[in-house]
């Protein structure tokens, strides 16, 4: 929010000063936001926009994005574990695709400022103001990636008027140990400076064993199965393998962050505000395990370790820094104008380890067996593992406004400007790959791939009668993209010893397993650089799209405290394209030619909404209610995948096996836009103070959304496993001549549920203070949250052991916080999760079998928070 001297923006400047006054107890304090690029109160607002203050975010235990799932209607949080990207979802426009091509499409601002990369998301979130969640499209006023919403956080300002701080200690299970620290320093009734720090630190909850499996595999005998003679030599990857603490084990937290904010009133009619921001992720990052409740009473069971235990041989590393400098100045120039010009530039780097199987591995009846469904790529083990060596993704964020307000009208007008520069050296290895077990994989050194946007934009509000406004807004957006010098490089194949570089020679194939996993050496595969890698591919390319966006809106107030409003908006969000692949998969393509190169191109994606809502203030002040019924239409959504790209010419002695009819189809991992969706709901938010001491609030929501058009989706799961476990089969595979459906098993999925759009949805909390006879006040609280079934993929699949879903759960959380009559101190309990639930977050297919493959929320969490105020 913009530093501007009015009196709602000197309310959030001072809410964080122990002198402020108390607001009275019976009446629910007003609630100021940014949602419409003014500073405006929250009921008359006319966006779908929920405000979290500092305190329930502290008390909920908020350190991160992700910990916001369940605190919003109609929001979920999920992560991407091997290339640590967030994702973000507001009724169900969402986005899976977390590289440096990829775009969110709901955009994050911090202080306002647009903040390019998702991995940003996992950064700290402390010394709050606020955190404001606006739901729908907001491709006016803040334009890029936000075709689902926005979500803006609001760090805390300097306060000209008082010198003061607090500093908290948390310690919880998992040997869990936070710190923070805050103080602000009042050095004229002009100039202060803001100083904040946060440490987190905590054990992994997962159990991580070291992975030293030994089969030894010496040949398969055809349908009888594996020969095992273990050798003495563990069969996966050693390179990295050793022995951790439980402090290094996936899941933990090592983390840490500073922010430096400086405040200056030039003069009355100049200010500015400017600060520096470090953060520092030194921890394990997350792995993905198996859904042991799905896989319970089948042959993939877990063992007894149950859920939370990994068998690692790569061990995490995510070594993160975002550093970032801030600035916003603000010139009013008249009663009436202001102009603003706010700038944010920011460098991510990061280098991440992860073991992309998680300890997974083929049963060993499964071992040299061909099942008729052709699963012809069962080893004696699983090797996957993927590697960022190390990126490096820089951004400048400008954007200038200007501001007018006036008895009858009001508008803000701007023009944004955005440019990345990322860089990235990222590798995925295969080590045990069929037929013989050799080694594959695929490394990407992309050094300049560049980002650049822009845009204008305007908002007014008019007043039409007494109670009646409008408003109308308009964006233009122009987007490029442009890749220069990238290479991607690698062999999928696992005919040939490229991988060991020379260093080892394997075993001949057919006698035995090539190699053991202590045979491998730092001279091989991606940790030797790209020149190791054969067939490379210069993917230097670039395209551009535009788009206008608007807004319109009226709003009615029915007296002082409540009032109606209509709205109809869009989003956008760019088109991109990928690595420069050959359609025809190396071979002779249908037409006769040797190659033909493609780059994945995809189309924008855009969505429009339409919203009908209430707000109002009732009961005395004692009773905050809105209710937002939304329909939005989504056009061409964003979809990342393996899909079929091409078609290569069969040789003449080929014929394609009946387990794999459409072997002359060349697939390829890309995004594309799969057609048309409708969304529509109703969100019901509510905070009350139902008798004195009492503080209630919550939201219910209901969720409809259907695929309207999708005629390429690609039944491509589990199929080998569907009659095993009682599932309806896949879709037969399409070897028509239509070229967007061939060799895809076309399903049926028009009224499907989106993904990540749980039907309905509800929480409800409650705290009471109680003032005790030596002026202590005692707080309890207690929170609940219930969540409907959830899918992941359009494909709705409702089995119970290879389903496509979230089981519907609910989460409970509680505090008890004792404070200090003078406000010098308090203590609290929390605790997070209580019914331990074990919730899926993300979703994906077991390398090595009929089972889910998933990330997960943290089980149960608890601790002590002590709080000092100087």
């Amino acid at each position: 929010m913009l530093a501007i001297q009015s009196d709602a923006q000197e309310v959030l400047n001072n809410k964080n000063a122990p002198q402020r006054n108390e607001e009275k107890k019976d009446e629910i304090a007003e609630v100021i936001v940014s949602a419409t690029r003014q500073a405006t109160s929250l009921l008359k607002t006319p966006v779908a926009v929920t405000a979290l203050k500092a305190e329930d975010l502290l008390r909920a235990n908020v350190k991160e994005l992700l910990n916001l799932s369940g605190t919003v209607p109609n929001v979920q949080f999920g992560l991407s574990n091997g290339d640590s990207g967030v994702l973000v979802s507001i009724r169900g426009v969402t986005s899976t695709n977390f590289t440096e091509i990829g775009d969110p499409a709901v955009g994050i601002h911090i202080d306002g400022i647009y903040s390019p990369r998702p991995q940003g998301s996992l950064a700290l979130m402390f010394d709050l103001d606020q955190v404001e969640v606006l739901r729908g499209a907001q491709g006016t006023l803040f334009g890029r990636n936000s075709t689902a919403g926005v979500v803006n956080i609001l760090p805390a300002k300097p306060d000209f008027k008082n010198n003061y701080g607090w500093t908290s200690l948390n310690l919880a299970n998992y040997n869990g140990k936070e710190i923070r620290s805050v103080y602000n320093f009042s050095l004229a009734d002009n100039f202060a400076l803001r100083a904040a720090i946060m440490s987190d630190k905590r054990d992994g909850y997962i159990q991580q064993e070291r992975d030293l499996s030994d089969r030894g595999v010496l040949l398969s005998e055809g349908n009888g199965g594996a020969h095992f003679t273990p050798d003495g030599k563990p069969d996966v990857d050693q390179r990295l393998n050793r022995v951790l603490s439980p402090k290094d084990y996936y899941s933990n937290s090592n983390q840490w962050a500073t922010r430096l904010t400086a405040r200056w009133g030039i003069s009355n009619e100049l200010e500015w505000t400017g600060g520096f921001e470090h953060y520092q992720n030194s921890g394990a990052g997350d792995v993905g395990l198996k859904d042991c409740k799905m896989a319970a009473g089948t042959r993939f069971a877990c063992g007894p370790q149950g859920q939370w235990y990994a068998k690692v041989n790569v061990p995490g590393k995510l070594d993160m820094s975002i550093d970032t400098y801030r600035s916003n100045l603000v010139w009013k120039l008249s009663p009436q104008t202001e102009l603003g010009y706010k700038v944010a530039y920011a460098v991510q780097k990061r280098t991440q380890f992860h073991d992309d199987d998680g300890g997974q591995s083929f049963l060993a009846s499964d071992v040299g067996v061909m099942e008729p469904w052709g699963n012809w790529g069962a080893q004696h083990a699983l090797d996957w593992a993927s590697y960022t060596l190390d990126s490096n993704y820089k951004s400048l964020v400008n954007e200038v406004q200007i501001k007018q307000n006036f008895d009858q009208w009001r508008y803000v007008a701007g023009v944004f400007n955005m440019a990345e520069k990322n860089a990235i050296n990222f590798a995925q290895d295969n080590l045990i790959a069929a037929p013989w077990g050799m080694p594959q994989g695929q490394f990407y050194a992309q050094p300049d791939r560049q980002v650049h946007s822009k845009a204008i934009f305007a908002q007014a509000d008019f007043k039409l009668a007494d109670r009646l406004s409008a408003t109308a807004g308009f964006r233009f957006s122009k987007d490029s993209r442009e890749d220069l010098g990238g290479v991607s490089a690698g062999l999928w194949s696992a005919d040939t010893p490229w991988y060991y570089n020379g260093k080892y020679v394997p075993k001949e194939l057919g006698t035995g397993t090539p190699h053991n996993g202590t045979d491998l050496t730092f001279n091989m595969g991606p940790f030797a650089g790209v020149g190791v890698f054969p067939d490379p591919v210069v993917n230097t390319h670039k395209a551009n799209w535009s788009k206008p966006t608007y807004r319109l809106g009226l709003q009615y107030d029915l007296d002082k405290t409540t009032m109606v409003f209509a709205s109809a908006a869009t989003g956008y969000r760019p088109g991109g394209f990928g690595d420069k692949f050959d359609i025809c998969g190396g071979g002779t393509c249908t037409d006769g030619s040797t190659q033909k190169y493609s780059f994945l191109e995809y189309k924008p994606e855009l969505t429009t909404n339409f919203e009908i809502g209430y707000k109002g203030r009732h009961w005395d002040n004692k009773l905050d209610l809105s209710v937002v019924y939304f329909h939005t239409n989504y056009n061409d959504m964003h979809v990342t995948g393996m899909n079929a790209v091409g078609q290569r010419k069969l040789r003449t002695d080929e014929v394609c096996p009946d387990w794999n009819p459409a072997c002359d189809v060349v697939a390829a991992w890309k995004t594309e836009n799969i057609g048309n969706s409708r969304i529509q709901g109703l969100e019901i938010e509510y905070k009350a103070r139902p008798w004195a001491g009492g503080n209630l609030s919550g939201y219910a929501s209901v969720l409809n959304s259907k695929v309207l058009s999708y005629p390429t989706y690609d039944d491509n799961w589990m199929c080998g496993y569907r009659q095993e476990f009682g599932a309806e089969p896949c879709a037969p595979i399409y070897l028509g001549n239509d070229p967007n459906k061939r060799g895809r098993a076309i399903r049926d999925v028009v009224g499907n549920q989106l993904p990540m759009a749980p039907k309905y949805s509800y929480a409800i909390n409650y705290s009471h203070e109680i003032e005790l006879a030596n002026g202590w006040i005692l707080t309890p609280s207690i929170g609940m949250r219930y969540q409907s079934r959830m899918y992941f993929t359009v494909r709705n699949l409702n089995n119970p052991v290879i389903g496509d879903y979230q089981d519907p759960y609910t989460n409970w959380t509680a505090a008890l916080k004792l404070a200090s009559a003078d406000g010098k101190w308090d203590v609290e309990l929390w605790g997070t999760n209580l019914t331990n639930n074990i919730v899926k977050n993300w979703m994906g297919q077991g390398n090595a079998g009929g089972y889910t493959f998933n990330s997960y929320n943290p089980p149960r969490m608890f601790g002590v928070r002590a709080t000092i105020n100087y």
